[in-house]
């Protein structure tokens, strides 16, 4: 095992990174962003075209060595400013969308800008995105909006200059060879996914084929070995060929914006070129670690990127896995299936971890479209080169291509309608994962001596224990919406309510906030959803679930309040909910119901009552389990919560001391008043509104008044989604941020 002694140094290593990261250790500078509008100073590194929300051409910049200025060049980077303070210097980047009209730079030149700064969001919900953490990974700290450029230096980078203009000629003559497939081929070719159809990406995620619109090994690899193979039949000398090989890989990475899997495709190739110069043995072991090391050590955020940790763990998987299993299967057509096999094997965690669930049948049609894109590539390559000499001629070496995409995308049609297709478990626990790898481990020491019953076993453990669930915490979920209010009831048999979901100030809430939230705790269906009242701050969610074909039928049935003078919004939402087949009831006070241990007991309004606006008739309810109590207020608030707390007077409901209360109407002045505070007594109380609201939520003498009743305050757009936890009676209070 001597000759894996460098293989085993640089796991140590990365093991030893990973942990820093995943303690916080390592000492990251972050910036302190002044408000209002800055002046940076910058070296251009990229630029990209992209579309905005009104189909308008954007231009993106990438900027790195980046410092606060007064306006001017600095001479040197540690040049005092005007009010004697040192620029900080940062030796990592931003992300700069150029204002309208603005002449774009060139790259490697020298910049001073001005725009509005903007920090990268954190993960404020359960399963949400986090942008932070993926743009500190890929060298941005922040966001530079509606940018002016105000100086230009002299110089530029002539070489990434080339590159970009070799991408935008080439995107060019795409876009007139291959017609509305263009942005599909723009995506696998130069790994530029701004004019990728939005139906092409989701198609081929829920198809599990994805990975092929990226710049990724699969891609390096095909077009290494090509050309060394090509250069070593026209007889030029090994470190020659490896030389020019290398040159347009370096070239080629750069120009596709150089991701985590290419540069690992890149290093690995680079490796085997110079131990074939030097007479050496290639490792794939060491030359994936050592390549794994080389990204770490500039950049150890990586180490938590899906990116990063799919790529490594699929050759992780061919050079472990892949052997083993082809020691107890033998056959030429077997060995793609057991290569598809080991992949699955050690990236299946991962897949999870960032994604939640796994297409089954991706696993089959990548059978068909990996061999595939050799032939697409190549002949994209072809026509692409043909169009460049002779348009129609591009177009017809292009139509065989047009046809491989026609049938990918109906490959991932048809596996899409088989049931079960989606196998859906949640984020898995950091003990599912330990659990896994150490029986992959197990299987790799067996492996020599395991038989193939014994390799089935190990596979059929590895699967029952990432699909069986660690859960034993009933949860209640109130969502960060923005201005909007949003909260999920989560029993630990499985059971889902959703109380509410709506913004003004979030757009496609479902779709990128309660879907991913669902997703996140292994909920594919909901088996209720109250809805408080008809503002688009609470119903919008869920217009856009019932509005989409895929999504409307995860709600069971829909529970609305029993009003007696239904508004035009009321009925909209009743018609949508019939479209999508999804049986209606509506409650008022007096009402109970009980699901999985939750009891549910709506307070208000009485059934029938006919009220001045959509707050006063506001759905109420009162929910226990165990120890644990909720009042959920909706947008009551003034007269009609003063009017609920009469009714409730006159009765035990609220005798006991509650522990949450979801303030009314987003904490406004006429919210929580002191008799309802007083009646409740809130351990915790929990404002749902949005960051720089215009209604000026929440109300600081609303504030003052849940302070003074002794309750602790979460603010949603402060502390991000609000987590309770319940188990035999405990209850534990978390927040996202």
């Amino acid at each position: 095992m001597r000759r894996y002694t460098l293989c085993k140094c640089c796991l140590g290593v990365l093991l030893l990174l990973f942990l820093l990261v995943r303690t916080g250790c390592l000492p990251w500078d972050d910036p302190v962003i002044p408000g209002g509008p800055v002046t940076v100073y910058g070296t251009v590194t990229r630029m990209e075209a992209r579309e905005n929300d009104s189909h308008q051409r954007q231009i993106i910049l990438s900027l790195c060595s980046v410092t606060f200025c007064s306006g001017t060049f600095p001479k040197e980077n540690n040049q005092k400013n005007e009010s004697g303070a040192r620029n900080p210097e940062y030796a990592e980047g931003i992300v700069c969308y150029l204002a309208d009209g603005e002449q774009v730079p060139l790259c490697g030149e020298r910049v001073v800008l001005s725009g509005k700064a903007e920090p990268f969001r954190a993960r404020r919900n359960p399963g949400g995105f986090h942008a932070a953490a993926y743009y500190r990974a890929h060298g941005a700290l922040f966001v530079l909006k509606q940018a002016v450029i105000l100086r230009r230096g002299n110089t530029y980078n002539g070489y990434g200059q080339f590159l970009l203009r070799c991408r935008e000629y080439m995107a060019e003559k795409l876009e007139a060879v291959c017609g509305e497939d263009a942005g599909i081929m723009q995506a696998i070719l130069l790994g530029d996914k701004a004019f990728l159809p939005e139906e092409v990406k989701k198609l081929y995620q829920k198809g599990g084929i994805s990975h092929i619109l990226a710049i990724s090994g699969l891609h390096i690899s095909f077009l290494g070995v090509g050309l060394y193979q090509s250069l070593k039949k026209l007889r030029l000398p090994v470190a020659a060929a490896g030389s020019c090989t290398g040159l347009v890989l370096f070239s080629y990475v750069l120009m596709t914006g150089g991701s985590p899997s290419s540069w690992r495709a890149a290093t690995m190739f680079f490796l085997s070129i110079m131990a074939q110069v030097s007479g050496r043995s290639y490792e794939r072991l060491t030359a994936l670690s050592v390549s794994a090391l080389l990204l770490a050590v500039r950049q150890p955020l990586l180490l938590e990127q899906s990116g990063f940790l799919l790529s490594y763990g699929a050759i992780l998987g061919l050079a472990l896995i892949c052997p083993l299993l082809e020691q107890l299967w033998q056959g030429r057509l077997i060995r793609l299936f057991l290569a598809g096999i080991s992949i699955t094997v050690v990236t299946l965690p991962i897949h999870l971890l960032f994604f939640y669930e796994f297409p089954i049948y991706s696993f089959f049609l990548n059978l068909l479209v990996i061999p595939l894109m050799g032939l697409v590539m190549a002949l994209g390559l072809l026509a692409l080169l043909a169009g460049i000499l002779f348009l129609p001629m591009g177009k017809l070496l292009f139509f065989p291509v047009h046809l491989l995409l026609r049938l990918f995308a109906l490959g991932c049609s048809f596996t899409d309608r088989l049931p079960g297709n989606l196998w859906l478990t949640g984020e898995p626990a950091p003990a599912q994962i330990l659990m896994y790898y150490s029986l992959v481990l197990l299987f790799c020491l067996l492996g020599k001596y395991a038989a193939k019953i014994s390799a089935l076993l190990f596979l059929a453990g590895g699967v029952w224990i990432l699909s069986t669930s660690f859960n034993v915490w009933d949860t209640v979920t109130i969502l960060d919406v923005g201005q909007g209010d949003s909260i999920l009831l989560r029993s630990r048999d499985g059971g889902a309510i959703l109380v509410d979901c709506g913004s003004t100030s979030e757009q496609n809430l479902a779709e990128y906030t309660l879907l991913p939230c669902l997703k996140s705790q292994g909920i594919d269906s909901l088996d209720a959803v109250f809805l408080t009242h008809m503002d688009a701050d609470h119903i919008s969610g869920v217009m856009e679930l019932l509005q989409d074909e895929e999504t409307g039928s995860i709600t069971k049935k829909l529970i609305l309040p029993a009003i007696g003078n239904p508004d035009e919004a009321y009925r909209e939402l009743v018609f949508a909910a019939r479209r999508a087949e999804i049986p209606i009831y509506t409650i008022g006070a007096g009402a109970c119901l009980e699901k999985d241990g939750f009891s549910i007991q709506c307070l208000h309004p009485r059934p029938g009552g006919i009220y001045a606006d959509r707050n006063a008739g506001s759905l109420v309810l009162y929910i226990q389990k165990d120890r644990f109590s909720a009042l959920l207020t909706g947008d009551l608030d003034g007269a009609a919560e003063r009017a609920l707390v009469d009714d409730l007077m006159q009765t035990s409901i609220l005798s006991k001391p509650i522990t949450l209360l979801k303030a009314g109407h987003h904490g406004s002045g006429n919210a929580c008043g002191t008799p309802l505070l007083s009646l409740c007594t809130p351990q915790i109380t929990v404002i749902s509104c949005g960051e720089k609201n215009r209604y000026g939520h929440p109300d600081k003498g609303t504030l003052e008044r849940i302070k003074a009743a002794g309750s602790n305050i979460y603010i949603t757009k402060d502390t991000g989604a609000v987590r309770i936890y319940l188990r035999n009676g405990r209850v534990q209070i978390t927040s996202c941020l």
